[in-house]
């Protein structure tokens, strides 16, 4: 994996848990539920879609070319 790759799914999952957070943060502040819910939401997309997507193109990217 290249380091820009790492970077950008490093950078994902720490937005991803400052999403989370402040999902939690919004619960317990008792605001609204459709805000904790979209925060949870895009949390999710960012802690397990956005570096499940690119472990998996970087994996086929490079799968052919004898590199590993």
């Amino acid at each position: 994996m290249d380091n820009t790759a790492v970077i950008i799914t490093m950078a994902s999952v720490f937005i991803g848990f400052l999403l989370f957070g402040g999902s939690y943060a919004s619960f317990s502040y008792r605001r609204s539920p459709k805000l904790t819910w979209t925060l949870f939401t895009f949390a999710i997309f960012f802690i397990t879609v956005i570096p499940t997507v690119i472990a998996v193109f970087w994996a086929t990217l490079f799968a052919g070319s004898g590199a590993g």
